[in-house]
């Protein structure tokens, strides 16, 4: 009966223990690992966004996507759709589509999984 006591105790430190709550992915966007702080036009970018230098952006949400095999940074005034969102190249430019349909498809792409900044309450 103890050796049953050992087993079981031992399976509930190996399972709790062995679990993290959340993993740190250690990637780097547009070539940095801080891009609001290490880009000098993000950082710009940003902190006139959260000063409200361009309108109300209580909801704006910056993510990392993927266009053409590069990192693009994607702004959405409404985290729900793409009305009035900015899509940046890493050195601050607009990003560029051939026609309509390239960026429509591009927007129904988003993935949306990696946030780059919020703004903060």
């Amino acid at each position: 009966m103890k050796f049953k006591g050992v087993i079981i105790l031992s399976l509930l430190i190996l399972f709790f223990g062995g679990c993290s709550k959340q993993e740190t992915i250690d990637r780097s966007v547009c070539g940095v690992v801080n891009p609001t702080a290490d880009l000098p036009w993000l950082k710009e970018f940003t902190e006139k966004m959260q000063q409200g230098d361009y309108g109300d952006c209580s909801r704006c949400v910056m993510y990392l996507e993927s266009y053409n095999s590069k990192d693009v940074l994607i702004v959405e005034n409404f985290p729900d759709n793409c009305v009035l969102c900015q899509m940046r190249e890493c050195d601050g430019s607009y990003l560029k589509f051939n026609n309509f349909d390239e960026n429509q498809n591009f927007i129904n792409s988003l993935k949306k999984d990696m946030i780059i900044w919020k703004y903060k309450q």
